[in-house]
Order: C-alpha cells, then sequence, then structure tokens
C-alpha cells in the first residue's frame, strides 16, 4: 500500500518515487488492476470546474502529484507531498518493468505517423514487451475498444489528452480482469522521437513546466491556467 493525501478534493499518492515504482510494479508482475490518473494543475482546475470529471477522477485507483505546481501547493496548505511523480515516468518504468516481465502492452492515442514510430521504437528498446495492440487517436476508438477487451493486455497506454484519455479508460475499464491503465498525455510523441522532453537542466531545476508551456502551441493558455491554479492556492491558504 501507499498512502495518500487529500488535495483540491483528490486524493493523491503521497511516496517517495521508489516506494510508488515499486508498488506499481509489483501490481503489474501480480497480473492486478488498476486506473491511474497523473495530475497536473490544469487537471485539478478541470476537476473543479466539472464534477462529472472530478467524479471520474475519484474514482480513479490512484492519482499522482505529475508536476511541482501540485507539490509545491502541498506545502503552501499544510499538505506536503513527498514527491513530484511525473506520468512519462511512470509509464517507462512500467514499460520496463513489463519488458523484464515479459508482459504485453496496448497503445491507443497519438497521430498515425506517431503510433507508427512509436511501435518501432518500443520494439527496439523493449524486445521482450508484447505488443498486442496498437491503435492511432484519430478515427479509431470503436477498433480499439473492441480490441482491448480481448487483447489481455497488462498494461494499457492512452494518450489523447485530458479529459478525453481519462474518460476513454472510464469507459473500458470495466472491459477486462486485469491490466494497469495510465493516461501519458504527450508522452507518445517524446518517445517516438516526434517531440522532446524538457532538456535535463530543467528537469533538475524543476522547471519542466516552463519548458513545456514555451514550446506549446497553447503555451498562452496553458499559462493562465497555471496563474488561476496558484491564484486559488493563495485564497485557499487565507482562508
Amino acid at each position: 500500500m501507499v498512502n495518500k493525501t487529500d488535495l483540491f478534493g483528490l486524493s493523491f499518492v503521497n511516496a517517495t518515487p521508489t516506494e510508488w515504482y515499486t508498488h506499481i510494479k509489483t501490481i503489474l508482475r501480480q497480473n492486478g488492476k488498476a486506473f491511474l490518473v497523473t495530475a497536473n494543475p490544469e487537471l485539478v482546475l478541470r476537476s473543479l470546474r466539472d464534477p462529472g470529471y472530478k467524479k471520474l477522477l475519484t474514482d480513479a485507483t490512484y492519482i499522482t502529484p505529475d508536476g511541482i505546481g501540485i507539490t509545491l501547493a502541498s506545502g503552501r496548505l499544510g499538505r506536503p507531498l513527498q514527491a513530484t511523480l511525473p506520468g512519462i515516468e511512470t509509464s517507462r518504468e512500467l514499460l520496463r518493468a513489463a519488458d523484464k516481465a515479459g508482459k504485453s502492452v496496448f497503445l491507443y492515442g497519438g497521430k498515425p505517423e506517431v503510433m507508427k514510430a512509436l511501435v518501432n521504437e518500443l520494439t527496439i528498446r523493449f524486445p521482450r514487451l508484447q505488443i498486442v495492440g496498437a491503435y492511432h487517436g484519430y478515427g479509431q476508438e470503436g477498433e480499439a475498444t473492441k480490441a482491448l477487451a480481448s487483447s489481455g493486455a497488462d498494461l494499457v497506454l492512452v494518450a489523447l489528452g485530458a479529459p478525453k484519455q481519462e474518460e476513454w479508460i472510464a469507459r473500458v475499464y470495466g472491459l477486462v480482469s486485469h491490466g494497469i491503465f495510465i493516461g501519458v498525455g504527450g508522452s507518445f510523441d517524446v518517445w517516438s522521437g516526434h517531440s522532446k522532453r524538457a532538456p535535463k537542466l530543467f528537469r533538475k531545476l524543476r522547471l519542466e513546466w516552463l519548458y513545456r508551456i514555451s514550446t506549446h502551441p497553447r503555451g498562452l493558455e496553458k499559462a493562465l491556467d497555471l496563474a488561476a491554479f496558484a491564484l486559488m492556492v493563495v485564497r485557499r491558504r487565507q482562508n
């Protein structure tokens, strides 16, 4: 088990990276089932604005703090989280564990050219990993849903972006008896080589969010969301 801390009406995993990775990889190896949500400030704001989306998140098995904004806010509000647990890191750890154990993965989302490159890359990097489904995110929802139900996948990675990826997972979660489901946002783009993750210096200084905003097509919108989130935290601390 891992500890959890309530913030913004959501229950966040409160663990060190080692504790968290050990826990979730154990579930994978034991053929367990879990729905993981990686929550950054934008996702938290969406949950506060949309009761239906918030209900979906509270039904998830685990919510991890994805981004320094969440961990900083937890400290300001007197409920400190031990660490930021980026979704891309959790997904990478799960892929490594799945490869080592000869497990299977189901991939859904991203552009057609991204999915093609992703499959090639994963095949090279994880030779023991069984890819039992690979569907891009443009008009293949029906096919992906049907294929998932009979795939027997141990790990399901969904790159549709929030809130679509969490909504799809919630719809199909009951179709299978086991598997770890996680929404991975833009991770397919990074792994396939179609976009770059923030340089190591940015990550070391905990400024990955700044790099993402400066390079994202909706950078201004994301910056405004971060400002709104910061203001909300200040007001809650004052109250």
